[in-house]
């Protein structure tokens, strides 16, 4: 463990209303165990950070303490009381993040990595600390997402500081939340990523302090706390920001199928992928 995860917190935020039940879903893992989706957080985590810190919607703690068996202080929940926004339900996780470098984890997102590659979600993570301590600041997970999509995510703009690996590196210009066609034509274009497609978040953050404080500029001010892309233009002002391709797949658990084509997705990347082949062409032909 780096000096950095030995005290780094990630934040896990499943705090809208629409996403009461969604940590509490059941997948089948690659190997044939059966893990909540709060359970399969937990592992990934394991060893990268330090304390987790789930921000759940009013009322969730307990059912959400039973289901990761929460204890020894490395598991915090803690409730968004109303549903004010993504921006709020980070801020709701100030006091363990303040001053200090957090991760921060979409809670309707799943990874997968590519087994052909022989990388693990851990690995994902670790790629994300190392980036970190190397450039000392923020950094961003994108995926070069088709632009039908582009209306489900964050996305940004910026120019590309290293197209080579381990990994492709820009750096962040402009940030925009679920934007139009329109507006990714005309704000979020980067060279060398190819046309029709856009660097949309993949779910994964790591932020300095400096994330943190614009939200509590905003708090202390008595303003509304901004989303999270507001923030992070907000955060390019007066800091970089950087987004890296990291490899693998990501699920929006929270679209229609989303849990489904993550469950399918899982199931033929194990040992058991000819039977589930088997039973998805069974299926189809009836």
């Amino acid at each position: 463990m780096s000096n950095l995860s030995s005290n780094l917190t990630a934040v896990i935020t499943a705090a809208a209303p629409a996403h009461r039940h969604l940590l509490h879903q059941t997948l089948t893992t690659a190997e044939g165990r059966l893990a909540t989706i709060a359970q399969l957080f937990t592992e990934l985590l394991a060893g990268v950070a330090a304390r987790i810190v789930f921000v759940v919607p009013s009322g969730e703690t307990r059912r959400l303490e039973e289901s990761v068996r929460a204890g020894a202080g490395s598991i915090v929940v803690v409730e968004q009381s109303e549903p004010k926004g993504y921006g709020d339900a980070i801020y709701c996780a100030r006091p363990y993040v303040a001053g200090k470098p957090f991760l921060h984890l979409v809670g309707d997102h799943f990874y997968l990595p590519p087994s052909a590659a022989g990388t693990d979600p851990k690995s994902l993570l670790r790629m994300l600390v190392d980036l970190h301590e190397a450039e000392g600041t923020s950094v961003s997970t994108v995926h070069p997402t088709p632009e039908s999509l582009l209306g489900y995510f964050g996305a940004v703009g910026g120019k590309i500081l290293r197209s080579a690996a381990p990994v492709p590196i820009y750096e962040v210009e402009t940030v925009l939340e679920k934007p139009t066609p329109t507006q990714g034509e005309q704000e979020l274009v980067v060279p060398g990523v190819r046309s029709g497609q856009y660097l949309c978040f993949y779910g994964l953050h790591l932020f300095t302090p400096a994330l943190m404080q614009v939200l509590d500029e905003s708090a202390a001010a008595g303003q509304p706390i901004p989303t999270l892309s507001v923030a992070m233009q907000r955060l390019v002002q007066r800091e970089r920001l950087l987004a890296a391709v990291l490899p693998g797949r990501r699920f929006d658990l929270g679209r229609k199928y989303g849990l489904l084509q993550a469950q399918l997705a899982l199931a033929l990347s194990g040992p058991d992928r000819a039977e589930v082949l088997a039973l998805m062409l069974e299926q189809a032909a009836q």
